[in-house]
């Protein structure tokens, strides 16, 4: 099982990318439905566009793993995000790496053991010594996502 650390550093390359591919990774909305328990205790959102779905396969389809998670980045300043609730939902929308964000990933390729260190205490992700964002990002998020089944 992935642990919060981890999952946390794969959502941030996740949003990263897709700022780097498209220009805005702020269009995703998610709303969490926090009553309504289903038959695996999970938390269930809708809907579940191609985005929404990318996110669930990061966090183990697990919408516990997802909702810690995104708490996790924005409480150590990598992400920011609009926060709403009502009627037992929580709805986190205009989601997007901020600077700090920005700073940790790109910190990796440096020629600096600390910034590399730094990455890997945050998300438990161990880094090779010659690794590369794309590589880095490739390693993380190869699979069934649709950023790149998309080939973005």
């Amino acid at each position: 099982m992935k642990t919060i650390k981890k999952i946390s550093g794969d959502l941030l390359l996740y949003f990263y990318e897709r700022k780097r591919r498209r220009g805005i990774e702020n269009d995703i909305s998610l709303n969490f439905d926090l009553e309504f328990i289903n038959d695996k205790d999970e938390l269930k959102f809708e809907p579940l566009k191609d985005e929404e779905k990318d996110l669930l396969i990061i966090s183990d389809n697990n919408f516990y793993n997802l909702y810690n998670s995104l708490q996790y980045l924005e409480e150590k300043g990598f992400i920011s995000y609009n926060f709403f609730s009502k009627d037992g939902r929580e709805i986190f929308y205009n989601i997007h790496v901020i600077a700090h964000g920005v700073d940790i990933i790109e910190g990796i390729e440096r020629d600096d053991k600390e910034a590399k260190d730094n990455f890997t205490f945050n998300f438990n992700i161990k880094l090779a010594d010659n690794i590369n964002i794309e590589s880095l990002i490739k390693s993380e998020l190869s699979g069934d996502l649709s950023l790149f089944k998309l080939g973005l």
